[in-house]
């Protein structure tokens, strides 16, 4: 009777083991499942995130430039938030060589990678050599942070409500931290930005003006005077590309046609925000140029103040994209709209970068 109990202890324990195996394997099932599952949620449905190399404050073993070419990622503390950025150094990056850098913007509801892959930038930045840094934006969910972003380009949400993310502050501090890295050019800092990160691009020239040499913005205009900033302290150059068949930031103004944005969004006439930007830098009131590729046509304001410009681009052709680059899943689906292929906006920006620095 014993050797019977002591056998059936054993079995109930064996099998208690069993179901403890089986259930810990559901769980890692499950987890798995859950795991993946939010991997392709929130990327417009393609994952176009880049490999990087993460810098942190232990891999910063000593003082210095020790970085070179290639991929970084970087996190900061900003605003009582950890924000990120990421970083793509051309192979041509020489450390005793102070380096021209590029901010890059995503737009809203985006994330980093995305307006790598939108924009093609990198690969303008290997052939020309330039830095170019592409900051995150935040969101007001629990999950997933390091997509669905925003920029607080100053406008209020939709139910009148404003953010109080200092975006503006945390580039101010990036820049400070990517000079600790890197051998960066402090005179040939420049942005650019695309849709919600065209329209902070602005405010950056607007409340960064001492530290942003130049600015260009695809599909987010807005003139020198607004309600959410003052005008810059100085003359800025600008170059606005802007789509006629742009449908989420109507080239002559108004409301997006194809969805609800988070943002209020009452666009301004691109025309009228150019010509602020051309009486604010004292430029010719008339083009000085005018140059057509294709459906392409670009006005060109010269014999500006200090040297500035203004050029104007208008794709005939072209949607809510990038010219010259591509779109995700989800922006086609959005109703973003043609892309414009006669020119590639990238390489147009930095051609328009290059010809202006602080002295």
């Amino acid at each position: 009777m014993r050797i019977y109990n002591k056998e059936m202890k054993m079995f109930k324990r064996y099998k208690w083991l069993k179901r403890l195996v089986l259930l810990l394997l559901v769980l890692s099932f499950v987890t798995v499942s859950v795991s993946w599952k939010p991997i392709g949620f929130g990327l417009g449905g393609k994952d176009v995130r880049v490999t990087l190399t993460w810098i942190t404050e232990s891999s910063r073993k000593n003082e210095g430039f020790i970085y070179g070419s290639g991929d970084y990622g970087r996190r900061l503390q900003f605003g009582g938030m950890e924000r990120f950025y990421e970083i793509h150094i051309p192979k041509a990056y020489d450390k005793s060589k102070p380096i021209p850098v590029v901010l890059v913007f995503h737009g809203g509801g985006s994330y980093p990678s995305a307006v790598r892959y939108e924009s093609g930038m990198d690969r303008t930045a290997d052939r020309e050599g330039f830095m170019v840094i592409y900051p995150a934006g935040t969101n007001k969910r629990l999950l997933a942070k390091d997509r669905l972003l925003l920029w607080n380009d100053g406008r209020p949400y939709k139910d009148g409500t404003y953010s109080k993310v200092d975006d503006v502050g945390f580039i101010t501090v990036l820049l400070d931290d990517l000079g600790k890295l890197f051998n960066i050019n402090t005179k040939k800092i420049y942005a650019c930005g695309y849709s919600n990160g065209g329209q902070f691009t602005y405010r950056l020239a607007k409340r960064l003006t001492d530290r942003i040499a130049a600015i260009a913005t695809i599909a987010g205009q807005r003139p020198v005077s607004d309600p959410f900033d003052p005008a810059p302290s100085r003359p800025i150059s600008v170059m606005q590309f802007a789509g006629l068949q742009d449908r989420i930031g109507p080239y002559y103004g108004g409301k997006p046609e194809t969805f609800d944005p988070e943002l209020k969004a009452d666009g301004y006439s691109v025309k009228e925000a150019i010509k602020s930007w051309v009486a604010f830098n004292k430029c010719s009131s008339n083009p000085t140029e005018v140059k057509r590729i294709g459906k392409a046509v670009m006005e060109r304001y010269g014999h500006c103040q200090d040297g500035t410009e203004v050029i104007f681009w208008t794709l005939e052709d072209g949607g809510h994209t990038w010219p010259g680059g591509d779109m995700l899943p989800a922006e086609v689906k959005l109703g973003c709209g043609n892309i414009n292929h006669d020119i590639v906006a990238a390489d147009t920006i930095w051609d328009f970068f290059k010809k202006h620095s602080f002295p």
